[in-house]
């Protein structure tokens, strides 16, 4: 198991970090990859709750929300994301209607929620990757405190853990473990503060802060879809790692929280 997660990292992680650098057209296209392998395994999970989604709506979401995150202007780029959003709820309710009674609101809602939760979210990845004239940076800088706050969680969990995090969705979460996971987050944009100093030590502090906070929370939304569809990983289409929600549940949540930290700070 150890082997298989450390050959996966150092192929996945140097093929990862190129695509943020060059940015434009290729990182879209891993988005887009990305999001309709996260929501094939959605489809999966939904199918052993009993919940059966339109496909069309479901994976045509990939394409939406990435796409409109790409090619809107920056100066009305959360506008235009907004309208699309809102376009995308009218889509399901039309069906609703058109396709009356085949899909109750269960199954669209389980559509729109797991859309929204895959698509969207991933989409800001590429709107935090526009950002200027910092974007690699930042985003570079989102993944490195997500994975710190994941190991260093982890690690301190596993050595000293006592008392349950939330037990009843993970049972191996603990309260030590979330504070190991803060602090490494915390010590890791010290570090990258040094070397690449594009915001102020007190903003970057509190940004690693504020993505501890919600890695820990995007964590335990993905445990609690598996623990409710009753299996233990997402997929296994990453060896050693488990699915692609298995990996990617932590940044589905830390991407758009810094997006917007950032955004209300810088502007």
């Amino acid at each position: 198991m150890l082997k298989d997660r450390v050959i996966s990292a150092l192929i996945g992680i140097p093929v990862l970090l190129f695509l943020i650098y060059i940015g434009g057209i290729p990182l879209l296209i891993f988005v887009i990859i990305l999001a309709l392998l996260a929501l094939f395994e959605l489809h999966r999970l939904l199918g052993k709750m009993k919940l059966h989604v339109h496909p069309l709506l479901l994976y045509g979401s990939a394409l939406i929300f990435p796409t409109i995150a790409f090619f809107a202007p920056a100066e009305n780029e959360e506008s235009l994301f907004f309208a699309g959003l809102i376009i995308y709820l009218l889509m399901h309710l039309l069906l609703l209607v058109l396709a009356f009674p085949k899909y109750g609101l269960g199954n669209l809602g389980a559509s729109c929620l797991g859309s929204c939760y895959i698509s969207v979210l991933l989409s800001f990845l590429i709107l935090i990757r526009k950002i200027e004239p910092y974007g690699f940076q930042i985003l570079l800088l989102v993944f490195i405190l997500t994975w710190v706050c994941d190991i260093g969680a982890y690690l301190i969990g596993t050595r000293f853990g006592r008392r349950k995090l939330c037990s009843a969705v993970s049972p191996k979460k603990t309260v030590e473990g979330a504070l190991g996971g803060l602090a490494s987050c915390l010590i890791a944009s010290y570090l990258f503060h040094l070397f690449f100093p594009i915001l102020s030590g007190k903003v970057i502090l509190l940004l690693a802060f504020t993505i501890g906070l919600v890695v820990q929370l995007g964590d335990l939304v993905e445990s609690a879809i598996k623990r409710i569809a009753g299996v233990k990983d997402s997929g296994d289409l990453i060896p050693g790692h488990g699915g692609i929600l298995d990996r990617f549940d932590s940044i589905l949540f830390s991407a758009p929280a810094a997006y917007f930290f950032i955004k209300l700070i810088m502007f």
